[in-house]
């Protein structure tokens, strides 16, 4: 199985008006990590003191990057062929599908939800949030709310609940699953 464990950090929540500021991704190819992707990206709008201060992104770290037409092209290219997996994953994705739709690239995938999935396959933990969800896995701390660290502690989810429940009922919580 393929998978692109994607994390982003946006201007504000969701919705037209806001644009991404920061894009992580690693790709799995069955539990293997074979590559990680990482950029700050110049979202041409301000970054919101709430979430400078929730991610520690602000206006002048993201200045001299690409916008996210400098790195569309190659985005779409580490997507492509993958189930697209992110913690609340209707976020990333829609982040995503809006950012490259205004590059005129058309982008559809199957995705997975990773705290759906560990909801199934890790029971009864208090709280399923990245953080918390991490702490009860036992996996290592990382720096919260930057794209890739979010992106690499999902990405160590996926695999226990691909090692503990196996791949397919990994892939029944996979939505709008066609051939990848």
């Amino acid at each position: 199985m393929k998978f692109a464990v994607v994390d982003v950090e946006t201007t504000g929540g969701t919705g037209e008006f806001n644009r991404i500021t920061e894009v992580g991704i690693v790709l799995l190819d069955d539990t293997e990590v074979v590559k990680t992707f990482h950029s700050l990206v110049d979202p041409g709008v301000p970054i919101t003191p709430f979430v400078q201060h929730l991610t520690g992104i602000t206006d002048e770290m993201v200045q001299g990057s690409p916008q996210f037409r400098g790195v569309a092209d190659e985005i779409d290219g580490l997507l492509k062929g993958r189930i697209f997996v992110a913690h609340n994953v209707q976020f990333d994705y829609k982040m995503i599908k809006q950012e490259l739709k205004r590059c005129a690239i058309m982008f559809d995938s199957p995705r997975l939800c990773t705290v759906k999935l560990a909801r199934r396959v890790f029971p009864g933990f208090p709280s399923y949030s990245l953080h918390n969800l991490t702490q009860s896995l036992e996996l290592p701390d990382f720096h919260h709310h930057r794209a890739l660290d979010d992106t690499m502690a999902c990405a160590e989810i996926l695999k226990l609940a691909l090692n503990r429940a196996g791949e397919e009922r990994v892939m029944k919580e996979v939505k709008n699953n066609k051939k990848v």
